[in-house]
């Protein structure tokens, strides 16, 4: 994945974090990950869009870390969802 932006946004009391990014194999095509964060800093729900449209997408392992790890290197500090 190559992310070009990260932003937080308070919602309704919700936090938001989105980030911009681009899949290797499809170089023209701009997604956003949105990723709801509770009070404790655990993402909530991590979705995916296309042109405002929710992709149904489930992130990979290593996806996560790097969205992660790129939020982090913007100054926010978010964690993987708990484990049940």
């Amino acid at each position: 994945m190559i992310m070009d932006y990260c932003e937080q946004e308070i919602l309704e009391e919700m936090v938001q974090v989105h980030i911009g990014l681009q899949f290797e194999d499809e170089p023209d095509s701009l997604y956003v990950a949105e990723l709801a964060v509770g009070d404790d800093g655990y993402v909530t729900e991590w979705k995916l869009f296309f042109n405002g449209f929710d992709c149904k997408y489930t992130f990979r392992p290593d996806e996560i870390e790097a969205l992660i790890d790129y939020a982090g290197e913007h100054g926010i500090v978010i964690q993987a969802l708990k484990s049940s």
